[in-house]
């Protein structure tokens, strides 16, 4: 298991986080998926250049939700 690692690309609020094996321990947050998938295949390649198995795992975006409608309804409160 030592020679195993996999790189995970989620959505967290609004960026993308990279982890790695699956913990908590973040290795960083990007605007973007495309840059976050980057950086995991950087890191995967690097441990494939010493020997080891890695992978990269990418999670669906998360869905966003129309928020026109709740704009309007708070400025008409306001009002």
């Amino acid at each position: 298991m030592a020679d195993e690692h996999t790189y995970f690309v989620r959505p967290v609020s609004g960026v993308w986080h990279v982890t790695w094996n699956d913990t908590l321990d973040l290795i960083g947050s990007y605007p973007c998926q495309p840059e976050a998938v980057g950086v995991a295949e950087m890191l995967a390649r690097h441990m494939r250049t010493q020997g080891k198995t890695a992978r990269v795992s990418v999670s669906e975006p998360e869905t966003r939700r129309a928020s026109w409608g709740r704009t309007s309804l708070g400025a008409q409160a306001a009002a």
